[in-house]
C-alpha cells in the first residue's frame, strides 16, 4: 500500500507524542517510511553529550498507537528500554 501525506503527517505526530511521555530532556528525531516499516532516529542528549540512535517500527504498529493502548505500550516499552541512557527532563520543569 502506497505511503499517504496523511499517515507520515500522523507517524510523526504520534512519534513526537510517545517521545515527549517518555519524558525526554533534550531531542532531536526525523521519521522516514522503509520497506512496511518506519524507521525513527532520534538524536538525545545524554550524561556525555548526545547519542543517535535508530528505532524501527512496524508501520501499522506505529498509526495503532492512538487507538490501542496495547499497541501504545508496546511502543512505548521497547523505545524506553532503548532510550535508557537519554536524560530526562526534570519533573520540576
Amino acid at each position: 500500500m502506497p505511503l499517504s501525506a496523511h499517515e507520515l503527517i500522523d507517524a510523526r505526530e504520534i512519534t513526537a507524542e510517545l517521545l515527549d511521555e517518555l519524558g525526554l530532556d533534550a531531542y532531536l528525531f526525523e521519521v522516514e517510511p522503509r520497506d512496511g516499516l518506519w524507521e525513527v532516529r532520534i538524536e538525545c542528549a545524554e550524561s556525555g553529550g548526545w547519542q543517535t540512535l535508530s528505532l524501527d517500527v512496524e508501520r501499522e504498529q506505529l498509526l495503532a498507537v492512538r487507538a490501542s493502548n496495547t499497541e501504545r505500550d508496546a511502543v512505548l516499552s521497547n523505545w524506553r528500554t532503548r532510550l535508557s541512557d537519554c536524560r530526562r527532563a526534570s519533573p520540576d520543569a
